[in-house]
Formats: structure tokens, C-alpha cells, sequence
């Protein structure tokens, strides 16, 4: 009987210590993705893939047991509208954007993608190596939801470009090849990425992406909603932070993106 009793006890001091402590239990957090930008992050035979999904679960196994991430595809408008009225907690992978402003938080910067121009044979006939004087009345295509570049947003807004959004990678290569738009703006790796992939439908045409001008480069993040605060926000941030840190000096992020980039 005594024996019993100092058991009880000794359930119930544990039970006490799970209920004061996050790291027991654990939190889990959802952070959503794009589910279209190959090789980055995409869904593919119903699986969430890509070198950022790589990045993130490789930085989710150093923040447990206090957090358990979830990571699920959005399309990229959706995603950004559920960040911007909060019923979101985490966006990846959105670059700086001042126009942006319901988000609080960026983590810090996971990659440094780099923006270009492809343009058609007929386009690059002529030598196209100044932006924007050199793409005056072209119709560049742009992924939809995408901030690409300062430089292509004033180009448009000034009238020099005429932007317009398809919903993929690979709707904009098709209509690149077909003439439907004269350029395209786009991350470098993931244009490389997705014309790899359509190799048999480029062969019937002789298409092949021809780089004109590269824009920027772009640091993208982890974007945070200023409208989805629970209590561990701040811890939850600054973990992951240190988390993303640690595989940049000890050489796992290197060696995922060289993966993904051979």
C-alpha cells in the first residue's frame, strides 16, 4: 500500500513536469509551402517534395521534441492570402516584398535564387542585354502571385513591359515556345529545372531556353503572419533560425542545394 502510494507520486510529479514544459508534449507547428515551383518545393504523385522540403525537414529533426512540423503544399496565392488574414502561421518561400506587409517575421534567408529573362529565337534575334530599354512593348511572362524583381515591377508599372501571369513553370515555358508570350522572368534553376522536364514536348519543336539578362538576386525566407501569434511564436522562431544557422556552417544545406543543382 505504501508502495502504491510513493508510485502515484511519483506518476503525478511527472505529469506535473509535462504539463510545465512545451519540450514533453511538443508543439506542433503547420508551415505551408508552394506547391508549384520546381525544384524548390512542388507536389509530385501526391508527395511534397523539392530542396527547400529537404532543408526544412533536415532543420525540423534539430527542433524536436519541443516542435513537430507539418509541412503542406498551397497553391502560391492561396498561401499568401491564408498568411495575410492569419489563418496561416508560415509561409515559404517568399523573398523580402515591402508590399508584403502582413508579414511580421522573415527567418532568416534559406537561399539566394537568382531572376532572369528567357526570351524566344525571334526575341533574341536582336541583341537584348539592357533591361528594360531593351525589352520596350515585350510581353514577359510571370508566374502568378510572384514579386519577381523592383526592376521588372517598375518596367511594368511604367509601361515599358507588359506583364503577363500563367499558373506554372511549365504553362510559361510552353507558351515561351509557342510564341504566346516574348519573355519569360523567372529563378534561373527553376526554369532550367522544369524545360529539363519537358524535353519530349520541346523535341517536336527545336525550342530551347535561351537566357537574356538577369535581373536580381533574391534571398528567400520564412515568412511569418503578423495576425497567427500563439504564445510560442517567439521561441518557435529563434529555433528554427538557429537551426537554419547551424546547417549552413556545418555544410548540410550546401550539400542538399548540390543535390538538387548537378
Amino acid at each position: 500500500m505504501k508502495h502504491g502510494s510513493i508510485r502515484r507520486g511519483w506518476v503525478r510529479c511527472v505529469a506535473g513536469l509535462c504539463i510545465a514544459s512545451s519540450v514533453c508534449a511538443g508543439e506542433r507547428v503547420t508551415l505551408i509551402g508552394d506547391e508549384s515551383y520546381p525544384p524548390y518545393c512542388f507536389v509530385e504523385n501526391g508527395r511534397f517534395k523539392g530542396m527547400y522540403i529537404d532543408i526544412l525537414e533536415k532543420a525540423a529533426a534539430k527542433l524536436k521534441p519541443a516542435y513537430t512540423i507539418d509541412l503542406q503544399p498551397r497553391p502560391w496565392k492561396r498561401g499568401l492570402a491564408d498568411l495575410e488574414f492569419g489563418s496561416a502561421f508560415a509561409l515559404f518561400p517568399p523573398g523580402l516584398k515591402r508590399e508584403r506587409s502582413y508579414i511580421d517575421h522573415y527567418s532568416v534567408a534559406i537561399y539566394r535564387e537568382t531572376v532572369v529573362v528567357f526570351c524566344n529565337d525571334a526575341v533574341m534575334a536582336t541583341p537584348r542585354k539592357h533591361f528594360p530599354e531593351d525589352f520596350a512593348g515585350l510581353t514577359i511572362g510571370v508566374n502568378l502571385g510572384f514579386l519577381l524583381s523592383d526592376r521588372l515591377m517598375q518596367a511594368s508599372k511604367q509601361g515599358t513591359v507588359k506583364l503577363e501571369a500563367a499558373s506554372s513553370n511549365e504553362a510559361n515555358l510552353k507558351k515561351l515556345a509557342g510564341h504566346r508570350i516574348d519573355c519569360y522572368a523567372s529563378d534561373r534553376n527553376a526554369a532550367h529545372y522544369s524545360a529539363r522536364q519537358l524535353r519530349s514536348y520541346f523535341a517536336t519543336t527545336g525550342f530551347r531556353l535561351q537566357e537574356a539578362v538577369e535581373l536580381s538576386g533574391e534571398d528567400t525566407f520564412i515568412g511569418y503572419s503578423g495576425k497567427n501569434n500563439p504564445p510560442y511564436k517567439g521561441d518557435f522562431m529563434a529555433r528554427m533560425d538557429a537551426a537554419l544557422e547551424t546547417m549552413k556552417k556545418n555544410g548540410e544545406m550546401a550539400k542538399i542545394v548540390a543535390e538538387y543543382l548537378k
